[in-house]
């Protein structure tokens, strides 16, 4: 992971080198006409976090990726301009009948993650759904829409996720959760732990040394945020439990940082400054 720290300087000259020399092209479309790219060239594959489904209704859910090439460098490997992204939602999971389809554009402003918002489907069944950026394809996820309101339901199969300090465990937890297929998952929060990464912590039973480490220090920034998401999704486990079934997710204070209530945080930072990092 030290490779990773050494390599965030390489921002820029890596988001070129990751898009070869279309990358150099873009730098001559004008960022203020809002022009997509539509077809880019990735000598890396763009899908790196997965794929994941969540907030599912009767009638649909939300679908969500994000194009990252270098999920852990200053610019995650991707230029500063919107890219288009096209997807689809099936009934099958041979998607040999597609039921939905569409484009979104992955803005850079957003990191150059999607939240595609899908409508006009069955309640109370499976789905399936995939991205397609240039001529890179994500992963397949599994979703599912909730029942009809009103309707008689003999079983719903929930899992429950959280507190999922990264340093602390494996998720192979997640990975059993993913092949069990639950209905749904509800997330309590604690998606994510904010803090720096540490070799050891202290137990209840005393020093124990951690299996993993977060790397670089405590976050602070909107890009500090991105790359610790991006350390956890990049977790195989973890991507398989997304794929599996939709999620349901609220927030916990590790979110942000630890014990904050309000605009006040453990440290006693000025709340002024605190609100600006939450």
């Amino acid at each position: 992971m030290s490779n990773l720290l050494d390599r965030y300087a390489l921002s820029r000259r890596r988001a070129l080198a990751t898009f070869g020399g279309l990358a150099a092209g873009m730098l001559s479309i004008p960022l203020l006409s809002g022009q997509a790219i539509a077809q880019p060239v990735f000598a890396i594959y763009p899908f790196q976090l997965g794929v994941a489904s969540g907030d599912p209704q009767p009638d649909g859910f939300v679908i969500w990726t994000r194009l990252a090439p270098e999920p852990f460098e200053i610019g995650y490997g991707m230029p500063s301009a919107p890219v288009e992204v096209s997807w689809e939602v099936a009934s099958d999971a041979g998607f040999r009948t597609v039921v939905a389809k569409g484009t979104a554009v992955a803005m850079p402003e957003l990191g150059h993650a999607v939240h595609v918002e899908v409508g006009g489907l069955e309640p109370s069944r499976d789905y399936w759904y995939r991205f397609v950026a240039g001529k890179e394809r994500s992963l397949t996820g599994r979703s599912r829409t909730t029942p009809a309101l009103g309707a008689t339901v003999d079983r719903v199969c929930f899992a429950i996720a959280g507190c999922q300090n990264y340093e602390q465990g494996y998720y192979t937890a997640h990975r059993r959760l993913a092949e069990e297929s639950p209905d749904f998952v509800f997330c309590y929060g604690d998606y994510i732990y904010e803090g720096r990464g540490n070799r050891i912590w202290n137990s209840s039973r005393g020093p124990v040394e951690n299996v993993r480490q977060h790397f670089g220090g405590e976050i602070y920034s909107l890009d500090d945020y991105r790359r610790r998401y991006a350390q956890y999704k990049m977790d195989a486990d973890l991507q398989a439990a997304h794929a599996a079934a939709p999620w349901f997710v609220v927030w916990d204070d590790h979110e942000i940082d630890n014990n904050w209530v309000a605009d006040l945080d453990q440290d006693g930072v000025d709340p002024r400054v605190f609100n600006l990092r939450r």
